[in-house]
């Protein structure tokens, strides 16, 4: 196990699509910026223009008609708009799908299980390579963030508050990264066609969330929310303060079932399908 986990680990250091996967990320982020300092640069334009008025909201902020843009945001907003879109999700079904299903369509997998290895651990090394892949493509979005945060938003941004509240959140939002990446390698294992698989891990990632928003409706009066037993909507609303020990525990819980349901379901269709 200790060297098929080596040998994935050294495929993840020579993997040309994990940096793009990371420097796409990186890039992700700056765009994101940039388009809000491009949009605070029109507000300014137009509040200069007596002729004309302009406004800008960004979620539950209040639109602003003076002043800058950057007054009405916060760094933790921009930090949870990062991940609470789909392009992060996307960025990690990508690289999981050629990490994990071009080993299938090279024949590497095939030699690799040849040669004696138990077929659970070369799942595990797989899933356990790909979660690690995962966590520091994140990790990069995060750091990108607090570097354009710094740029864009000044020394200001980073209060004590913020300090205090960013480790927590970083952490849960690894939990909840790390059940999802379980998923897409499940997905990986399961179609074994690299197109299918990019295709059924975006749908995942979008259209669940979209029938789970309907079905909450149905639960408005309830304190009962679907839609945060699913890994992709709990990462998107992951909340920035006031954490609590319920919130701790769930979290666990629910990424908790994820990873071992699909582990188990992976592991089982791994060891019971003929490799091609």
């Amino acid at each position: 196990m200790l060297c098929l986990l080596n040998a994935e680990t050294y495929k993840l250091k020579k993997s040309k699509s994990f940096y793009v996967c990371m420097a796409v990320t990186a890039a992700f982020i700056l765009f994101m910026f940039s388009t809000i300092f491009l949009m605070d640069k029109i507000q300014k334009e137009k509040i200069a223009d007596p002729s004309g008025s302009f406004s800008v909201s960004i979620k539950n902020n209040e639109p602003t008609s003076s002043g800058s843009l950057w007054d009405s945001l916060h760094i933790m907003d921009m930090l949870q708009e990062a991940f609470s879109g789909d392009s992060i999700g996307c960025i990690l079904c990508i690289f999981i799908s050629i990490f994990v299903i071009r080993e299938y369509s090279s024949g590497m997998m095939k030699n690799i299980a040849g040669k004696g290895c138990s077929r659970s651990s070369i799942y595990l090394s797989k899933l356990f390579a790909s979660i690690l892949a995962t966590i520091l493509i994140a990790v990069t979005g995060i750091a990108a963030t607090l570097i354009c945060g710094w740029i864009f938003m000044g020394a200001q941004a980073f209060d004590r508050n913020f300090w205090k509240n960013l480790p927590v959140y970083i952490i849960l939002q690894m939990i909840m990264i790390t059940s999802l990446s379980s998923l897409f390698v499940f997905i990986g294992e399961l179609s074994r066609n690299l197109a299918a698989g990019i295709a059924i891990g975006i749908c995942i990632i979008s259209f669940p969330a979209l029938l789970l928003n309907v079905i909450d409706l149905q639960f408005a009066d309830h304190a009962f929310t679907p839609s945060q037993y699913w890994p992709v909507t709990r990462i998107a609303g992951c909340p920035f303060e006031g954490f609590t020990t319920g919130y701790w525990i769930e979290t666990l819980l629910v990424a908790a079932f994820w990873i071992i349901l699909t582990t188990a379901a992976g592991i089982w269709h791994f060891n019971k399908t003929d490799i091609r």
